[in-house]
């Protein structure tokens, strides 16, 4: 159950320290993205984020009833076109390709006040709406660009929901890819593996983070990564950044203290030299 009074700053931590101790299946996407966007607001109502959230189930549900009756459930290619049209035609959303890196384009508020946005805030959007109705849909890891798979009984359908719902085929993947990763770059299973729903939500705010890292703004980079640490505490690569962004900061202590959590939860043992090493340094300076 969604609470529904308004959220206050010093809420909003105990709210994403909730999504960290939640089992992956049972994470309410769109709803921790809308927390996740909260940034350092005091205080704030997402009563109206919520109801537009609802009002796009319920006008995909409505163009699903409208359909001529047939029978089992509705076809891939209705599916798809239902939620297009409420998305894209209805309520005006598309992806911002004109100013792509626009920090506002990676957060959920913004995105539902401005409708355009990066790929994967559009895609949160069609997951929202597709997993409300029942419908098999998830993110996939692909390179740069953030895809959805849609699961529909014997048919399946890669869309780009930054293209208005396109469909991608493997020519289109292949291209994209040595766009992103360079001209010798090949399609791997890998690439087109599901992501969990906390993956996609630290995608999305890696997103964040590296914008404010471009606009050289250290101290919300590292408000950004406090946020991811919060919603998955148990991935280490995460409190390594947060260390050595810390450490940036010359906040020795939380950077130790962050590098050393660091070296004891993480199993591939590659990062530990470096890890290790500037932990050695830090130590040295505080005595």
């Amino acid at each position: 159950m969604i609470d529904r009074r308004p959220l206050y700053r010093d809420d909003l931590e105990n709210c994403l320290q909730a999504i960290g101790k939640s089992e992956d299946a049972d994470i309410d996407l769109a709803e921790s993205a809308l927390l996740l966007a909260v940034g350092d607001q005091e205080e704030i109502s997402l009563d109206r984020y919520r109801d537009h959230l609802d009002c796009l189930v319920a006008d995909t549900r409505r163009l699903i009833e409208q359909l001529p009756p047939r029978d089992g459930p509705p076809r891939l290619t209705d599916c798809l076109q239902a939620i297009g049209t409420v998305l894209y035609d209805l309520h005006g959303y598309s992806g911002d390709k004109d100013n792509y890196n626009n920090l506002e384009n990676a957060n959920f508020l913004t995105v539902i006040d401005r409708r355009k946005g990066l790929p994967i805030v559009l895609g949160i959007l069609y997951i929202h709406i597709a997993r409300s109705l029942g419908w098999d849909v998830d993110g996939l890891n692909f390179p740069g660009h953030f895809l959805l798979r849609f699961n529909h009984g014997k048919d399946r359908e890669i869309i780009d929901p930054f293209d208005k719902g396109s469909i991608r085929n493997s020519f289109w993947l292949r291209n994209t890819l040595k766009e992103y990763l360079g001209p010798d770059s090949e399609l791997k299973t890998e690439y087109c593996r599901k992501v969990s729903n906390r993956g996609i939500l630290l995608r999305l705010q890696n997103n964040v983070k590296i914008r404010l890292i471009e606009a050289e703004d250290p101290e919300k980079a590292l408000a950004v990564l406090d946020q991811m640490l919060l919603i998955a505490p148990k991935e280490a690569s995460i409190w390594r950044e947060a260390g050595m962004m810390q450490a940036y900061l010359n906040n020795m202590v939380a950077a130790i203290r962050s590098l050393e959590h660091y070296l004891m939860i993480e199993e591939d043992p590659r990062g530990h030299p470096e890890a290790a090493r500037l932990l050695q340094k830090l130590k040295t300076q505080l005595n």
